[in-house]
């Protein structure tokens, strides 16, 4: 696993970070809030919420990234995901909204990091983005299975930080939910971008091995 990580975060070394495009799945449910919160004297030290159940309405996100910028997300109502994500729809984000949008940052070439989900398919994704305005992505890295938490800065922490931005104002009802997700992802800056790409030691010089888990025994050699 770890050389498998090493590969991949020296390939990225070598890239612009505003070349390296990283993707996933993500979702929040209605009735979501905060855990805890700082509250003023005399306001309430509890929030009242109507469906708090793991069975309260989802709303599912594709979302995508630079080490610079955000690139715009599709939501997908429960109506719309049915049992989930899947190929389809995420054919559909790269159609209507990803493909233009990585076109128009006007960089070459374009490399996108993905996990190892079955509706990730290299071949078709592909031809996706060049079919429909974005000849700059010129390839597909996949991640070593359970590797996400070391290498993508989505699942890293940047997702984290989008769920407290879509909590900070409350709870999450069924007329604010997609405009709150939407408004969290499209908040994100690039400082926050360039320290989740940091933390996963994409960065030119970075040890590739920072995060090793026993390196005593692997005794890894850079």
């Amino acid at each position: 696993m770890c050389e498998q990580i090493a590969k991949i975060r020296r390939k990225v070394q070598r890239i612009s970070k505003d070349k390296v495009l990283f993707l996933n799945e993500t979702y929040k449910r209605v009735g979501d809030a905060a855990t805890n919160t700082i509250v003023l004297p005399g306001e309430s030290s509890f929030i009242q919420s109507n469906e708090t159940s793991k069975y309260a309405p989802r709303y599912d996100m594709i979302a995508c990234c630079s080490g610079k910028e955000v690139l715009p997300p599709i939501i997908y109502a429960p109506k719309e995901r049915g049992k989930g994500i899947n190929d389809a729809m995420l054919h559909e984000y790269i159609r209507q909204l990803l493909a233009q949008s990585a076109g128009a940052l006007d960089r070459y070439p374009l490399i996108l990091v993905l996990d190892r989900a079955s509706i990730h398919s290299e071949e078709q994704m592909l031809e996706e983005f060049h079919d429909w305005g974005c000849q700059e992505l010129q390839e597909i890295v996949k991640m070593p299975s359970a590797a996400a938490k070391r290498l993508s800065p989505l699942d890293n922490s940047l997702f984290n930080l989008w769920r407290q931005r879509v909590l900070a104002r409350g709870p999450l009802t069924k007329s604010n939910i997609k405009q709150r997700m939407s408004d969290a992802w499209n908040s994100i800056t690039t400082v926050d971008l360039n320290a989740q790409y940091h933390n996963c030691g994409l960065f030119r010089g970075e040890d590739v091995y920072f995060d090793c888990p026993n390196p005593t025994v692997h005794r890894h050699s850079r």
